[in-house]
């Protein structure tokens, strides 16, 4: 057999997807993968119903539909206090992971830099991999949240020409300030950065955060390429539909790259999501307080067996940090939540560059019903306690 690609060759299956399928052979309690098993709103269920009943079954326009990239203009307006232009500054992607392929195969070269905050997600390191870009990283501490801008300063070199800015963060469950990106922007611009945000999990924050797009700040729209999707705030993780909108050339550039490799997402679905941009603001405060009850039931169970972590802004997610316990391995600390506990959570070291930054610490997802995730916390009492 002929040897695999250079840029392939060395792929693993990832962390998050190996300890599911443990997780699945144990018969455990999910915690690793972010998936939310909260039902689907009745609305867009039967939207989506109506549109295949409707034969709206074949390829939809490359850019995707026109209803729904309509409707998003007026979400990007209202919400992200973008004044976005047209319809043509936006694309309809396979996912938000699609938007981020076709931002990656639009904007750089094999050899090309870009910089990731971490704890980054794992998706978006492998992806610039696969692209042949080299990822470097600035570290976000994770006592207080706080970015280092010297150092980001310092890892800047000739050869970097993208900045990645997850908000709300996956892992960290950090929601970047306004003052933050505003630092953020301005640095990207005096270096000539492409900036792209990755903006999935925006709708869901806390008491005391609120979500602010990059682009919405000073001229930064320029340079700028927002990622989001429907998965995470309404609980479609498998419907599969995400969206990019940026500088019209550049969304015209990654349409023509995201019809190549996807050709487009499924087309009742984008039908049914365009009826979920219609849902009232009472959707989005009562997911927001389900959220912030699982979040500090998560937090104040596992801070009662002496795990410290800092407390989530955003997002779903929990960096649990078994070092107080004198857990120093990440792999170990997994290993044994699943074997023991029957609980699936992510290795550290899924979210650094140098494995060794990850030690002692494990991500957990808390996106799933009560019922799941007191009975996880009950097995890791008794292994614990």
């Amino acid at each position: 057999m002929k040897n695999f690609s250079d840029l392939s060759k060395n792929l693993k299956q990832s962390a998050i997807r190996s300890v599911s399928l443990r997780c699945a052979e144990l018969g455990g309690v999910n915690l690793g993968q972010g998936l939310c098993d909260i039902p689907v709103h009745a609305d867009i269920k039967q939207a989506a119903k109506v549109a295949i009943e409707n034969n709206k079954n074949l390829y939809a326009p490359h850019q995707g539909i026109a209803d729904l990239r309509m409707k998003l203009v007026q979400k990007i307006k209202n919400f992200n206090h973008i004044q976005i232009q047209s319809e043509r500054e936006i694309l309809i992607s396979h996912g938000s992971t699609g938007a981020f392929v076709a931002c990656l195969k639009s904007l750089f070269n094999p050899g090309d830099e870009v910089i990731l905050f971490e704890p980054f997600y794992g998706y978006h390191k492998s992806l610039l991999e696969l692209s042949g870009v080299a990822v470097r990283a600035v570290p976000i501490s994770l006592d207080d949240f706080i970015l280092d801008i010297d150092l980001l300063e310092k890892t800047i070199s000739s050869a970097t020409k993208g900045l990645v800015i997850c908000t709300p963060c996956n892992p960290s469950g950090k929601v970047f300030t306004k003052e933050e990106l505003i630092t953020l922007g301005r640095i990207a611009q005096k270096h000539g950065l492409y900036v792209i945000t990755d903006e999935i999990y925006e709708y869901i924050t806390y008491p005391g955060f609120q979500h602010v797009s990059l682009a919405s700040l000073e001229d930064f729209s320029d340079f700028t390429i927002t990622i989001s999707g429907f998965s995470k705030t309404y609980n479609v993780t498998g419907w599969r539909v995400g969206y990019a909108y940026g500088p019209e050339a550049i969304i015209q550039q990654m349409s023509l790259v995201h019809d190549l490799l996807y050709i487009c997402p499924p087309t009742p679905l984008q039908h049914a999501l365009s009826e979920a941009l219609l849902l009232d603001e009472a959707y989005y405060t009562q997911m927001r307080e389900k959220f912030l009850h699982k979040r500090d039931l998560m937090l104040s169970s596992l801070r009662a067996l002496g795990f410290p972590m800092p407390t989530p802004e955003g997002a779903y997610y929990l960096m649990m940090n078994g070092k107080a316990l004198g857990i120093k391995d990440d792999l170990s600390f997994s290993h044994r939540l699943l074997e023991e506990a029957k609980v699936a959570t992510v290795p550290g070291r899924a979210f650094y560059l140098n494995p060794a930054d990850g030690a002692g610490l494990v991500r957990l997802c808390y996106a799933l019903e009560d019922i799941k995730l007191e009975e996880a916390l009950h097995h890791i009492r008794e292994v614990f306690s």
